[in-house]
């Protein structure tokens, strides 16, 4: 029985080295390289990988909670950024850490896109003025180019932009044209792909259009202020507790007057992302029966999240259900 079974090995050998052999007389063929994107955070990252698809592979700096608000650059983010092919972030307001970062690398070498260029702005900080009135038009002095001047960590502009579906359009065209300029032998694939995703993406635009005009309380109080686009897109007061920075705590003085305006104006929700430290929201409504609902920035996407199928497209309409219900 073992001579039978040393013979059977040795014939799939023999039959083994001869498919071999008459493989190396083929043609050698080489798979090309694929570009390397490296992204920022999720909602850069979400578009690279809708875009780019098979085409390209994409990676992201920051993981898990990692705040873009407050994140410090690493020796390790500048080696893997250099070795990218195209490097792709919000703007300048959303990761103060960018500038530093292209510093540490050759940008002669790397491919660089602010994923917002030519994409204006909302005023940013005035979250105590929106306890009154959240109105932004483009014709506004308060709606700017995002070129202007900045001053440090104060948010003068609103970055986050991809809550208006229709500006994060704007930004996946941008995306589209970087990785066309990138890698020219898929601009099929990325139009193709881009193209897509705007039609996912107006399609969303309209979800929200129809249900949210049905709204009567078009106010909405919420603890970070990250949904002014959102806000402004569709009609909506936005109302916030602490500012546009996640990292960012309202002072004991502003606390009180947001437990005063909750009080008189009967609010009875207010909006928290899950992933924050709701104690601030929970301490303006410790002395009112509020509910804290739900309400996601999509700053973070886990892993196990992702490998579940949720994306920004599920974040949204799970956020339209919370704004609606």
């Amino acid at each position: 029985m073992k001579t039978k079974t040393m013979q059977l090995t040795k014939r799939l050998l023999a039959l083994l080295a001869v498919l071999c052999f008459g493989l190396g007389q083929l043609p050698t063929v080489v798979a090309q390289d694929k570009k390397e994107v490296m992204t920022t955070f999720y909602p850069v990252y979400y578009l690279a990988q809708r875009i780019g698809g098979d085409a390209v592979e994409v990676s992201m700096l920051l993981e898990g909670n990692q705040s873009a608000h407050d994140y410090e650059v690493s020796a390790k983010d500048a080696a893997r950024t250099q070795a990218a092919d195209l490097f792709i972030y919000q703007n300048d307001e959303m990761e103060y850490f960018v500038s530093s970062l292209l510093t540490l690398i050759d940008t002669q070498a790397v491919q660089v896109l602010e994923s917002t260029a030519s994409i204006d702005l909302l005023a940013g900080e005035h979250h105590e003025e929106e306890h009154h009135e959240d109105e932004h038009h483009e014709d506004d002095e308060d709606h700017h180019h995002h070129e202007d001047d900045h001053h440090g960590h104060s948010h003068e502009y609103d970055p986050h932009t991809w809550l208006d579906p229709m500006i994060y359009a704007k930004q996946a065209d941008n995306v589209k044209n970087a990785l066309i300029e990138l890698d020219p032998a898929n601009q099929t694939v990325f139009e193709k792909n881009a193209a897509q995703l705007i039609e996912e993406l107006t399609q969303l635009n309209d979800e929200f259009k129809t249900q949210l005009s049905a709204l009567e309380n078009r106010r909405m109080v919420v603890q970070h202020a990250a949904f002014g686009y959102l806000a402004h897109a569709y009609d909506l007061q936005q109302v916030a507790i602490a500012g546009i920075s996640t990292t960012q705590e309202p002072s004991a003085r502003e606390l009180a007057t947001m437990q005063d305006f909750i009080a008189k104006e009967q609010v009875n929700v207010v909006f928290v992302e899950p992933s924050l430290d709701s104690a601030i929201a929970k301490a303006v409504t410790s002395d009112s029966e509020v509910e804290l609902r739900p309400l996601r920035t999509l700053e973070f996407v886990s892993t196990d999240e992702e490998a579940q199928g949720v994306d920004y497209f599920s974040i949204m309409r799970d956020n339209l259900v919370e704004l609606t219900r």
